[in-house]
Protein backbone atom coordinates (compact mmCIF):
# COMPACT_ATOMS: atom_id res chain seq x y z
CA UNK A 1 0.00 0.00 0.00
CA UNK A 2 1.35 3.43 -0.91
CA UNK A 3 1.42 6.67 1.38
CA UNK A 4 2.09 10.49 0.95
CA UNK A 5 4.19 11.31 3.12
CA UNK A 6 4.94 15.40 3.50
CA UNK A 7 8.48 16.42 5.22
CA UNK A 8 9.78 19.97 6.77
CA UNK A 9 12.71 20.51 6.14
CA UNK A 10 13.33 23.35 8.36
CA UNK A 11 14.70 26.57 8.03
CA UNK A 12 18.37 26.36 7.08
CA UNK A 13 20.34 23.56 4.94
CA UNK A 14 19.56 19.51 4.82
CA UNK A 15 21.10 19.10 8.32
CA UNK A 16 18.37 21.41 9.75
CA UNK A 17 15.90 18.15 8.47
CA UNK A 18 14.90 15.75 11.89
CA UNK A 19 16.54 12.52 11.78
CA UNK A 20 12.93 11.05 11.39
CA UNK A 21 12.82 13.31 7.66
CA UNK A 22 15.63 12.02 6.89
CA UNK A 23 15.09 8.31 7.66
CA UNK A 24 11.85 8.30 6.05
CA UNK A 25 12.54 9.85 2.82
CA UNK A 26 15.41 7.44 2.53
CA UNK A 27 13.05 4.65 2.63
CA UNK A 28 10.28 6.53 0.26
CA UNK A 29 10.26 5.12 -3.65
CA UNK A 30 10.21 8.30 -5.25
CA UNK A 31 11.07 11.61 -3.45
CA UNK A 32 10.39 15.63 -4.72
CA UNK A 33 11.19 18.57 -3.06
CA UNK A 34 9.75 22.46 -3.70
CA UNK A 35 11.64 25.72 -3.47
CA UNK A 36 9.46 27.99 -4.18
CA UNK A 37 7.39 28.57 -1.10
CA UNK A 38 10.88 30.10 1.29
CA UNK A 39 14.58 30.23 0.98
CA UNK A 40 16.68 27.61 3.19
CA UNK A 41 20.21 29.89 2.30
CA UNK A 42 22.43 26.84 3.19
CA UNK A 43 20.76 23.88 1.22
CA UNK A 44 21.80 22.46 -1.87
CA UNK A 45 20.35 20.03 -3.61
CA UNK A 46 23.70 17.96 -4.10
CA UNK A 47 24.27 17.81 -0.41
CA UNK A 48 20.70 16.82 -0.38
CA UNK A 49 21.34 13.57 -2.50
CA UNK A 50 24.23 12.93 -0.86
CA UNK A 51 22.93 12.88 3.10
CA UNK A 52 19.64 10.87 1.49
CA UNK A 53 21.64 8.61 -1.29
CA UNK A 54 19.04 9.31 -3.88
CA UNK A 55 18.33 11.50 -6.76
CA UNK A 56 15.77 13.94 -5.94
CA UNK A 57 12.96 15.75 -8.32
CA UNK A 58 12.78 19.55 -7.92
CA UNK A 59 9.25 20.54 -8.61
CA UNK A 60 8.24 24.46 -9.19
CA UNK A 61 4.72 25.74 -8.49
CA UNK A 62 3.01 24.99 -11.83
CA UNK A 63 4.56 21.69 -11.63
CA UNK A 64 3.36 20.64 -7.87
CA UNK A 65 0.21 23.10 -8.36
CA UNK A 66 -0.71 21.24 -11.59
CA UNK A 67 0.66 17.80 -11.47
CA UNK A 68 -0.55 17.27 -7.86
CA UNK A 69 -3.23 14.77 -8.95
CA UNK A 70 -0.67 12.84 -10.13
CA UNK A 71 1.58 12.72 -7.47
CA UNK A 72 -1.83 11.56 -5.43
CA UNK A 73 -2.37 8.72 -7.85
CA UNK A 74 1.60 7.59 -7.83
CA UNK A 75 1.07 7.42 -3.75
CA UNK A 76 -1.70 4.51 -4.50
CA UNK A 77 0.76 2.22 -4.81
CA UNK A 78 4.22 3.67 -4.03
CA UNK A 79 5.53 5.77 -0.91
CA UNK A 80 6.15 9.32 -1.95
CA UNK A 81 7.64 11.82 -0.05
CA UNK A 82 7.14 15.61 -0.57
CA UNK A 83 10.19 17.94 0.74
CA UNK A 84 9.14 21.53 2.07
CA UNK A 85 10.96 24.28 3.52
CA UNK A 86 10.15 25.17 7.28
CA UNK A 87 7.30 23.32 8.24
CA UNK A 88 4.80 21.65 5.60
CA UNK A 89 1.56 22.85 6.20
CA UNK A 90 2.72 26.64 6.54
CA UNK A 91 1.80 26.88 2.92
CA UNK A 92 -1.89 26.58 1.92
CA UNK A 93 -1.12 24.52 -1.62
CA UNK A 94 0.23 21.27 0.89
CA UNK A 95 -3.09 21.35 2.87
CA UNK A 96 -4.87 20.82 -0.14
CA UNK A 97 -2.75 18.06 -1.38
CA UNK A 98 -3.02 16.51 2.19
CA UNK A 99 -7.20 17.20 2.06
CA UNK A 100 -7.25 15.58 -1.78
CA UNK A 101 -5.26 13.05 -0.96
CA UNK A 102 -7.36 11.86 1.67
CA UNK A 103 -10.51 12.38 0.02
CA UNK A 104 -9.11 9.49 -2.73
CA UNK A 105 -8.10 6.97 -0.08
CA UNK A 106 -4.75 7.92 -0.15
CA UNK A 107 -3.00 7.73 3.33
CA UNK A 108 -1.15 10.72 3.89
CA UNK A 109 1.86 11.32 6.90
CA UNK A 110 3.39 14.36 8.47
CA UNK A 111 7.18 15.39 9.53
CA UNK A 112 7.06 18.28 11.00
CA UNK A 113 10.28 20.62 10.97
CA UNK A 114 10.93 23.72 12.07
CA UNK A 115 9.29 26.65 11.23
CA UNK A 116 9.85 30.75 11.15
CA UNK A 117 6.73 30.72 13.57
CA UNK A 118 8.15 28.28 15.96
CA UNK A 119 11.38 30.14 15.22
CA UNK A 120 10.53 33.71 16.12
CA UNK A 121 9.22 33.18 20.16
CA UNK A 122 13.13 32.16 20.68
CA UNK A 123 14.71 34.37 18.64
CA UNK A 124 13.72 37.20 20.45
CA UNK A 125 12.28 35.83 23.65
CA UNK A 126 8.66 37.34 22.73
CA UNK A 127 6.09 34.50 24.77
CA UNK A 128 4.85 32.53 22.14
CA UNK A 129 0.63 32.74 23.34
CA UNK A 130 0.59 36.21 22.45
CA UNK A 131 1.14 36.54 18.96
CA UNK A 132 -2.27 37.55 16.59
CA UNK A 133 -2.23 37.22 12.88
CA UNK A 134 0.43 36.75 10.57
CA UNK A 135 0.38 38.35 7.66
CA UNK A 136 2.54 38.79 4.49
CA UNK A 137 3.95 42.28 3.22
CA UNK A 138 3.84 42.04 -0.85
CA UNK A 139 5.36 44.40 -3.35
CA UNK A 140 2.69 47.28 -4.00
CA UNK A 141 1.28 45.77 -7.87
CA UNK A 142 -0.05 49.04 -10.16
CA UNK A 143 0.32 51.78 -7.12
CA UNK A 144 -1.98 50.04 -4.73
CA UNK A 145 -0.45 49.44 -1.49
CA UNK A 146 -1.24 46.44 0.74
CA UNK A 147 -3.20 47.86 3.34
CA UNK A 148 -3.73 44.39 4.70
CA UNK A 149 -0.76 44.60 6.55
CA UNK A 150 -1.43 47.92 8.15
CA UNK A 151 -5.13 46.74 9.16
CA UNK A 152 -3.50 43.23 10.77
CA UNK A 153 -1.03 45.11 12.95
CA UNK A 154 -3.74 47.66 13.93
CA UNK A 155 -5.78 44.39 15.16
CA UNK A 156 -3.17 43.26 16.96
CA UNK A 157 -1.74 45.79 18.84
CA UNK A 158 -5.38 46.74 19.81
CA UNK A 159 -5.46 43.01 21.16
CA UNK A 160 -2.51 43.60 23.10
CA UNK A 161 -0.35 41.16 20.21
CA UNK A 162 2.43 40.27 18.76
CA UNK A 163 2.47 40.79 14.88
CA UNK A 164 4.63 38.76 12.01
CA UNK A 165 5.19 40.27 8.62
CA UNK A 166 6.01 37.68 6.50
CA UNK A 167 8.00 39.65 3.83
CA UNK A 168 7.33 38.90 -0.10
CA UNK A 169 9.61 36.09 -1.42
CA UNK A 170 9.00 34.87 -5.07
CA UNK A 171 12.20 32.43 -5.85
CA UNK A 172 11.16 31.40 -8.86
CA UNK A 173 11.12 35.12 -10.36
CA UNK A 174 14.23 36.01 -7.82
CA UNK A 175 12.45 38.84 -5.93
CA UNK A 176 12.74 39.12 -2.00
CA UNK A 177 11.81 41.80 -0.36
CA UNK A 178 14.50 43.22 2.31
CA UNK A 179 13.29 44.78 5.50
CA UNK A 180 14.38 48.08 4.29
CA UNK A 181 12.16 47.72 1.19
CA UNK A 182 9.40 46.66 3.60
CA UNK A 183 9.56 49.50 6.32
CA UNK A 184 9.29 52.29 3.27
CA UNK A 185 6.07 50.43 2.26
CA UNK A 186 5.10 50.85 5.75
CA UNK A 187 6.12 54.29 5.80
CA UNK A 188 4.28 54.94 2.75
CA UNK A 189 1.06 53.48 4.41
CA UNK A 190 1.71 55.75 7.57
CA UNK A 191 2.21 58.70 5.73
CA UNK A 192 -1.06 58.14 3.65
CA UNK A 193 -3.61 56.63 6.57
CA UNK A 194 -1.85 58.29 9.57
CA UNK A 195 -3.61 55.92 12.34
CA UNK A 196 -0.29 56.05 14.03
CA UNK A 197 0.75 52.14 13.48
CA UNK A 198 4.05 53.03 11.58
CA UNK A 199 5.21 55.78 13.54
CA UNK A 200 9.21 56.83 13.80
CA UNK A 201 9.78 55.63 17.00
CA UNK A 202 7.71 52.27 16.35
CA UNK A 203 9.74 49.56 18.06
CA UNK A 204 9.88 46.69 15.69
CA UNK A 205 12.48 43.54 15.27
CA UNK A 206 14.28 42.75 12.10
CA UNK A 207 15.25 38.77 11.97
CA UNK A 208 17.69 37.93 8.58
CA UNK A 209 17.99 34.13 8.42
CA UNK A 210 16.38 32.70 10.96
CA UNK A 211 18.00 29.51 11.92
CA UNK A 212 21.07 29.86 9.96
CA UNK A 213 24.57 29.91 11.78
CA UNK A 214 24.73 33.90 10.87
CA UNK A 215 21.43 34.96 11.98
CA UNK A 216 20.26 38.46 12.78
CA UNK A 217 18.28 39.55 15.53
CA UNK A 218 17.88 43.48 15.93
CA UNK A 219 15.34 45.68 17.46
CA UNK A 220 14.82 49.26 17.07
CA UNK A 221 12.65 51.98 15.99
CA UNK A 222 11.16 51.92 13.31
CA UNK A 223 12.65 54.69 11.52
CA UNK A 224 16.21 53.57 12.31
CA UNK A 225 16.13 49.65 11.15
CA UNK A 226 16.12 50.37 7.90
CA UNK A 227 19.39 51.67 7.91
CA UNK A 228 20.73 48.55 10.01
CA UNK A 229 22.26 45.76 7.51
CA UNK A 230 20.75 42.67 7.69
CA UNK A 231 22.75 41.13 5.09
CA UNK A 232 20.54 38.45 2.32
CA UNK A 233 17.51 37.13 3.03
CA UNK A 234 15.07 35.83 3.87
CA UNK A 235 14.49 38.91 6.07
CA UNK A 236 10.88 38.67 8.28
CA UNK A 237 9.78 41.55 10.70
CA UNK A 238 8.13 41.56 14.09
CA UNK A 239 5.78 44.21 15.69
CA UNK A 240 5.70 43.73 18.99
CA UNK A 241 2.31 44.33 21.59
CA UNK A 242 2.71 47.81 23.07
CA UNK A 243 1.96 45.52 26.73
CA UNK A 244 5.24 43.96 27.01
CA UNK A 245 5.81 41.92 29.76
CA UNK A 246 9.33 43.14 31.93
CA UNK A 247 10.43 39.24 30.90
CA UNK A 248 10.02 40.09 27.14
CA UNK A 249 11.43 43.78 27.89
CA UNK A 250 14.40 42.61 29.08
CA UNK A 251 14.70 39.82 25.99
CA UNK A 252 15.17 42.31 23.44
CA UNK A 253 17.51 44.18 25.40
CA UNK A 254 19.62 41.46 25.60
CA UNK A 255 18.92 39.14 22.72
CA UNK A 256 17.97 42.08 20.33
CA UNK A 257 20.08 44.84 21.37
CA UNK A 258 16.43 46.91 21.98
CA UNK A 259 17.67 50.35 22.63
CA UNK A 260 16.52 51.32 26.60
CA UNK A 261 15.11 54.30 25.89
CA UNK A 262 11.89 52.28 24.00
CA UNK A 263 11.55 49.72 26.41
CA UNK A 264 11.34 52.88 29.89
CA UNK A 265 7.45 52.30 29.29
CA UNK A 266 7.46 48.78 30.32
CA UNK A 267 5.86 48.20 34.04
CA UNK A 268 7.93 46.18 35.89
CA UNK A 269 11.86 46.14 33.64
CA UNK A 270 14.46 48.48 35.12
CA UNK A 271 17.77 49.26 33.86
Amino acid sequence: MGELIFIGMGLYSEKSITLEGIEVAMECDEVYVELYTSVMPGLRLDSLEKLLRRKIRVLTRKELEDGMYEIIDKARKRRIALMVPGDPFMATTHQIIRVEAEKRGVKTRIINGVSIFTAIPGLTGLHSYKFGRSVTLVHPVDGVKPYTVYEVVKSNLKMGLHSIILLDIKVEEGIFMTIPEAVRILQDMEEELQEGIFTPNRLVIGIARAGAPDFVVKADALSKLKHYDFGPPPHTLVVPSEKLHFTEAEALYVLAKAPQELLRGVKGWRR
